[in-house]
């Protein structure tokens, strides 16, 4: 089956979506973008992706008037027409085409593109993995909170875990961590969960909100501070959330295992009331 994208208010094949070479997307990664997440069909998190992605545009004056209902009839077309079950639908709204300059005009049209992906994601049941991470610098520019197409620094992060033969980047800046290379960070000693606060050093992540969530209702002890490249080594438990990784248990970080390479009691339990938190989603 040949796969359907949709640029600019056509849907298209796949093989065809393209896009100005002109396009300030492409020239200058003057774009932002959402991966949301498709499970059972169901769009994930949906009002989230949005809230987040319209202060993303506000943040860089890219003048895109936001349409849920539009938005949404797009993304259940797109999940249709390439028969999607599980997997993410990936958005990206440009500032538009003009010639090669760094500073924008105003009043350019913005290039909205947007495709699917099929994704088996790592559930927790009888085959939930946990994965090997190392360490990275974290060289990112300083508004990482704006979800960006300046990706360059997580580029290199994630080459250089591929190369390790580990699952992620967890970045580091002075001696703490911030996040990781397409993923929050977080750690549990001692039954408290622990993740960076969500400022500029950190994407808020839509699932890590999600997670902050499920700690409340359930009474979880909990504190969103900073914690050293040590405190993640000692840590009881360690595990990374993203849309595309849910929840994924860390077993070892650069030469260090972590609860002796075995999945944690609280991080699994942590991930089941996640996936039953989802499949309520309709």
């Amino acid at each position: 089956m040949h796969r359907v994208a949709y640029v600019n208010n056509s849907f298209v094949p796949m093989d065809k979506a393209f896009v100005s070479i002109e396009d300030r997307g492409l020239q200058f990664s003057d774009s932002v973008y959402e991966v949301v997440m498709v499970i059972n069909k169901n769009l994930i998190d949906f009002e989230h992706h949005i809230k987040r992605l319209e202060f993303s545009l506000n943040q860089l004056s890219i003048k895109f008037y936001i349409n849920k209902i539009i938005i949404k009839n797009i993304f259940q077309k797109l999940i249709k027409k390439n028969s999607l079950k599980n997997g993410i639908l990936y958005l990206q709204i440009t500032r538009g085409v003009q010639p090669r300059e760094h500073a924008y005009k105003k009043n350019l049209k913005p290039t909205f593109i947007c495709y699917t992906q099929k994704k088996t994601f790592n559930l927790p049941n009888n085959n939930f993995k946990s994965y090997k991470a190392v360490t990275y610098p974290d060289i990112r520019w300083s508004r990482v909170d704006i979800k960006s197409t300046s990706l360059l620094p997580n580029i290199l992060a994630s080459t250089y875990a591929l190369k390790n033969k580990a699952y992620e980047a967890i970045f580091i800046k002075n001696n703490k961590i911030t996040e990781a290379a397409h993923s929050n960070v977080w750690i549990i000693k001692n039954n408290t969960i622990y993740t960076h606060p969500a400022k500029s050093r950190i994407l808020n992540g839509i699932t890590r909100l999600k997670i902050i969530e499920i700690i409340k209702k359930n009474k979880l002890k909990f504190k969103e501070k900073t914690f050293t490249l040590k405190q993640l080594y000692d840590a009881d438990e360690v595990f990374i959330t993203s849309s595309g990784s849910l929840i994924t248990p860390i077993n070892k970080i650069d030469n260090k295992k972590i609860n002796n390479g075995k999945i944690g009691i609280l991080t699994k339990k942590l991930a089941v009331m996640l996936i039953s938190n989802y499949k309520k989603q309709k």
